[in-house]
């Protein structure tokens, strides 16, 4: 069975849910203190479009990586477990077969 073909049960569900929006905040929250701090230490007029093209890059990753389609999201879990944003503890009520594909991408 493909990963991509993996059915997910109604409590599933709501397990990966909750584990996706909490890595998304943190993410945010520290792209929020990372743009605080650069606004803070803004000094030259360049220091503005130097925090567009972090946010521009930071929108791009972001987009890409939060991806809720049932059909990808053991990939989208392996990337924010390898990256922290996501705890093993979170994902516990996934099927052991979910969190065995989990793991072998955070090993790549």
């Amino acid at each position: 069975m493909s990963v991509r073909d993996l059915t997910w049960s109604k409590t599933e569900k709501k397990i990966a849910r909750a584990a996706f929006d909490n890595a998304y905040r943190r993410e945010m929250q520290e792209i929020k203190e990372k743009v605080q701090k650069k606004v803070q230490n803004f000094k030259e007029d360049q220091d503005v479009w130097e925090l567009y093209n972090y946010l521009s890059a930071r929108r791009k990753d972001m987009g890409g990586k939060y991806d809720y389609r049932y059909s990808v999201l053991i990939y989208v879990f392996g990337r924010l477990l390898r990256e922290g944003y996501v705890t093993e503890e979170e994902l516990q009520g996934l099927s052991e077969e979910k969190i065995t594909y989990i793991k072998r991408l955070v090993e790549f």
